[in-house]
């Protein structure tokens, strides 16, 4: 029997939390062969997060994307700009998020994945480097994605999007509308934005890449491109080590 769209829909959004997803607003359709490691995460073949691809069976993503999924009904596209069409499509045998997770404050937010069989490395599909130290305040980045391209919207391009970003370190992201409202900005995460450029609802789980390496994973925010309240991501430098640990896990169960 054919599953309707809305009924898929409903599904997704019911397992999500209300800053769930996140955010491309005001960026642009970029070639898979300029994000190579970009994957879509999908549950029943449809598109809800963005993950990154750290080897051929394991991928990177943020914790509040896996939150109450049942594997069985989860797969990954590769290898193409569009989430919908192309490419290599590959269901997960297994899911690990941190589990010191905290979903009210996205301490945490972050997690990974095994394939139930390996891509097939190629200029489409292709491994991201880790960081290996937290990025200096100014840098550039970018991030991508298949998300909405404007808050409170329901239209999701099917090309794959992208925006350019300056980095922000926790502390001078907690100066910001963030620490006025009382949100807890941490050393866990990082933070990036360049005037009304952002990330929005769908990119959740996806990278923040500089000089070629993984340095964030989309996280949280107020809003999408919100005066004040740059994006979140989970600071993949921080996580070095348990990324070593649960890769290794997760590889050899």
């Amino acid at each position: 029997m054919r599953i309707s769209y809305l009924f898929v829909l409903l599904l997704l959004f019911s397992t999500m939390t209300v800053l769930d997803a996140y955010r491309i607003v005001n960026g642009h359709p970029i070639d898979i062969r300029e994000a190579p490691w970009q994957v879509s995460i999908q549950k029943y073949g449809f598109h809800f997060c963005g993950g990154s691809i750290l080897s051929r069976k394991i991928i990177i993503t943020a914790a509040h994307c896996l939150i109450n999924m049942d594997v069985k009904t989860l797969s990954i596209r590769a290898g193409s700009r569009f989430w919908k069409k192309g490419g290599q499509v590959v269901k997960v045998a297994k899911i690990k998020s941190h589990n010191e997770y905290l979903p009210k404050k996205y301490i945490n937010d972050i997690a990974i994945m095994r394939l139930a069989s390996p891509l097939i490395f190629g200029p489409l599909a292709q491994p991201i480097t880790l960081t290996s130290a937290v990025p200096r305040d100014g840098a550039t980045a970018s991030v991508s994605g298949w998300g909405l391209l404007k808050a409170k919207s329901t239209k999701r391009p099917e090309i794959l999007q992208a925006v350019n970003l300056r980095l922000m370190d926790y502390k001078k992201c907690q100066k910001t509308n963030y620490g006025r409202y009382g949100y807890r900005i941490t050393r866990q995460m990082l933070c990036a934005a360049l005037n009304s450029h952002d990330a929005c609802q769908g990119d959740s789980g996806g990278p923040l890449v500089s000089r070629k390496k993984l340095v964030g994973v989309v996280s949280w925010g107020k809003g999408c491109a919100a005066k004040g309240f740059p994006g979140v991501y989970t600071n993949v430098a921080y996580y070095k080590k348990w990324l070593k640990t649960e890769i290794k896990d997760l590889t050899n169960c």
